[in-house]
């Protein structure tokens, strides 16, 4: 569709050195999430010591918040360098919608903003991973979620077509839209960029990233349109068989 500025480029090759970087990264963040869980359980037994002074518990208190962020942050990273491992198999998206459902409700009423849900008939079954699916759509959620609690009447809406209604392609096409500021086409590729954030230093800033990786290791083409007040994203899935 025209105006869309798609995610191709973090389509990551299956490969031996993406194989390398993978062992590589789990191997880091093992070895580094030790080292925070140490922080942490240092920092609690400070924390036990009733006598200690105000200022080295707001230290102490700093620190251990710092490493759980920390360890958070990790997680998000295996993400985002398509360390996940993704199993193909044929999901029937209906059966998945329920829960999926549910989870935007969550992540929307954490914003301050109500969501609508729209899944039109005859969505035949698609190729991919459920689980990576499902985080994929949550990512996209969340990053809609959190652009439209900015405004007063800010809203989240999913739409999901089968082939051929949304778009002339034979791809099962799923549509997040969020009130959102204006930001310009070629601005729009940047938000994919890791650790390119909008939103302050309270977000890592890697969530669109993750999303993109996860659609590129399921075939799926990602992309983003903001017009009119309204930011899209667009994951046009290749149906199964």
């Amino acid at each position: 569709m025209a105006d869309f500025v798609f995610a191709d480029d973090y389509h990551l090759g299956q490969n031996s050195t993406r194989r390398f970087y993978e062992q590589f990264l789990k191997g880091y963040i093992h070895k580094h999430n030790n080292l925070m869980g140490v922080i942490q359980g240092f920092s609690s037994l400070i924390l036990y010591d009733e006598t200690i002074t105000e200022e080295i518990r707001e230290s102490a208190e700093q620190i251990q918040s710092s490493a759980k962020v920390a360890t958070e942050l990790n997680r998000e990273i295996m993400g985002a360098s398509g360390c996940g491992r993704i199993e193909i198999a044929t999901i029937t998206l209906e059966d998945a919608l329920p829960y999926w459902k549910a989870k935007c409700e969550e992540i929307c009423a954490a914003s301050g903003v109500p969501l609508t849900l729209t899944q039109h008939e005859n969505i035949p079954p698609v190729p991919g991973d459920a689980a990576k699916l499902g985080e994929l759509l949550f990512h996209l959620v969340r990053n809609a979620a959190e652009s439209a609690g900015d405004f007063p009447h800010g809203s989240v809406a999913i739409d999901l077509f089968p082939p051929g209604e949304a778009s002339p392609g034979s791809t099962v096409d799923l549509f997040i839209r969020n009130t959102s500021a204006s930001i310009a086409p070629d601005s729009l590729q940047r938000l994919f960029i890791p650790f390119e954030s909008t939103k302050g230093s309270g977000h890592f800033g890697i969530g669109l990233t993750t999303a993109a990786v996860l659609a590129g290791d399921m075939g799926i083409r990602l992309g983003l349109r903001c017009a009119d007040g309204t930011m899209t994203a667009w994951a046009a899935i290749p149906t199964a068989g």
